[in-house]
C-alpha cells in the first residue's frame, strides 16, 4: 500500500504567491478568470500538481470545481463591489478591500487542499514524465477553451 501523501495549504500558497508574480502569470491569470470564466486558484493548484507530478482524474478535477462553487460566487460578487466602489476610495481603503479578497482567495485555496487531501491517493497517477502533453493545467484550461492560456500560465 503506498504512503498518503498529504498536500499543505501553506505549501501551496508559498507557490501560488510566487508563480503568480512570474512575467505574464498575473495578467494570463486575469483573463482566464475575466473571459474564461475560470478560477485562478484551481489553475494554480492544477499547475502546482504538474509540477509535484501528480496527474488527477477528469472525476476529481469536477469535484475539485465543484467545490469551488459556494465561495467563488461570494468572490466575483465581491470583485465587482470592489471595482464599482475603486473610485469612491482613497488607496487605504482599496488596499483594504484588496487585503480582505486575498484573505477569501487564501481560505479558497485552504479548502481546495483540504478537499484533495480527501481524495485516495490510489485514484491519483504518479506522472512518469512531468512535461506530459496531458498535464491537469491543460486539461482544465482546455476544459474552458483556454489552451493558448497554458503556456503563459506556466511561466516557461
Amino acid at each position: 500500500m503506498p504512503t498518503v501523501k498529504l498536500f499543505n495549504h501553506d505549501d501551496f500558497w508559498q507557490f501560488s504567491y510566487a508563480h503568480y508574480f512570474k512575467a505574464d502569470v498575473e495578467a494570463t491569470c486575469l483573463c482566464l478568470q475575466t473571459f474564461h470564466h475560470g478560477s485562478v486558484n484551481l489553475a494554480l493548484l492544477m499547475l502546482w500538481l504538474d509540477e509535484q507530478g501528480y496527474l488527477l482524474t477528469g472525476e476529481q478535477r469536477n469535484q475539485l470545481i465543484a467545490g469551488l462553487q459556494p465561495t467563488d460566487g461570494l468572490l466575483q460578487q465581491y470583485r465587482a463591489m470592489r471595482r464599482s466602489l475603486k473610485p469612491q476610495l482613497d488607496q487605504a481603503g482599496y488596499q483594504q478591500l484588496m487585503d480582505f479578497e486575498l484573505t477569501v482567495e487564501r481560505q479558497q485555496q485552504h479548502d481546495l487542499v483540504a478537499q484533495l487531501n480527501t481524495m485516495p491517493l490510489a485514484t491519483l497517477i504518479e506522472q512518469s514524465h512531468p512535461t506530459a502533453l496531458a498535464t491537469n493545467l491543460v486539461r482544465y484550461c482546455q476544459s474552458l477553451g483556454a489552451l493558448s492560456l497554458v503556456e503563459k500560465l506556466q511561466a516557461r
